[in-house]
């Protein structure tokens, strides 16, 4: 039973983030050329069965449900989603007195077996950008697999946003996403509380994604403009703001800029959103 929970909780995030426009990244609304809505969905029904087997170790569930996804789909759907939501969804299987206890036990104790497992996971699906990469701890060179899963993660958080939840056990999901969601839920509709956890995602550090593929200074001008128009539609939440998030999404797109790790992120908050109101764990 609370496998088809979590299972059902994870399917209802994925899909949940894909109905909102959010300026830059796909959705149901505003769609990225060569990207489908349909594929996202099924690409999240392809990983939430291997997620909730229990009898797989963390690395054999990021590699598996991720070649899965890409050898169905043939393209990179949602490793980001998969690499944030593995951990979560392993941590409230195995029953915890405290989640964020055991989410840190679970990043500290990855094995090498189950390093090489993720690594090449992360080979596999070739996220965007990734290959621009030739310092130490590069996925793609062969003596990354002598490193430590911990080393490596912490190599790359410098600019990954996904490796620093694995370094600080989650620390943008549980004080930032989190009590912001919380907070502005009760303010606004879901709909529009998902579109302002990305706007927030998005105007507080630079998009890993965007920082990959296209470098420092075009990461940091797109979130500059996520700070203006997340300040504009916060300052009166109630206000109808189709007009400043259909701007800036026209702009982005045009541009080919999308904060895909902050929709990585907003799937990810809604998730443990979900987890923590109907499991009560204490954090």
């Amino acid at each position: 039973m609370s496998s088809l929970i979590i299972k059902n909780l994870y399917l209802q995030s994925c899909a949940e983030e894909l109905k909102v426009n959010k300026p830059g990244n796909h959705s149901n609304e505003s769609k990225i050329l060569g990207m489908y809505s349909k594929k996202f969905l099924h690409a999240s029904k392809l990983s939430a069965e291997f997620m909730i087997d229990k009898e797989k170790s963390i690395g054999e569930v990021i590699f598996s449900s991720t070649k899965k996804c890409m050898d169905s789909l043939n393209s990179n759907y949602n490793l980001g989603i998969i690499l944030l939501c593995t951990p979560l969804i392993k941590a409230h299987l195995n029953k915890p007195k405290k989640f964020k206890n055991e989410l840190n036990n679970i990043l500290k104790n990855i094995n090498n077996y189950d390093t090489k497992l993720i690594l090449d996971a992360i080979r596999y699906a070739q996220p965007g950008g990734i290959k621009k990469y030739k310092g130490e701890g590069n996925v793609f060179m062969k003596n990354t697999d002598n490193i430590s899963f911990s080393k490596v993660m912490e190599i790359s958080s410098k600019w990954d946003r996904i490796s620093k939840c694995y370094v600080d056990n989650y620390n943008e999901i549980f004080k930032i996403g989190l009590p912001f969601l919380s907070e502005i839920k009760k303010k606004i509709p879901q709909k529009k509380a998902i579109q302002m956890l990305y706007l927030n995602f998005a105007s507080r550090y630079l998009d890993s994604h965007i920082l990959r593929k296209y470098g420092y200074h075009k990461a940091s001008s797109t979130k500059k403009m996520f700070e203006v128009t997340f300040k504009k539609i916060y300052t009166n939440i109630e206000k109808n703001s189709c007009q400043e998030i259909d701007s800036l999404d026209r702009y982005l797109k045009e541009l080919h800029l999308n904060p895909g790790t902050c929709a990585d992120l907003t799937v990810t908050t809604l998730l443990m959103d979900k987890i923590k109101d109907i499991f009560k764990y204490p954090l």
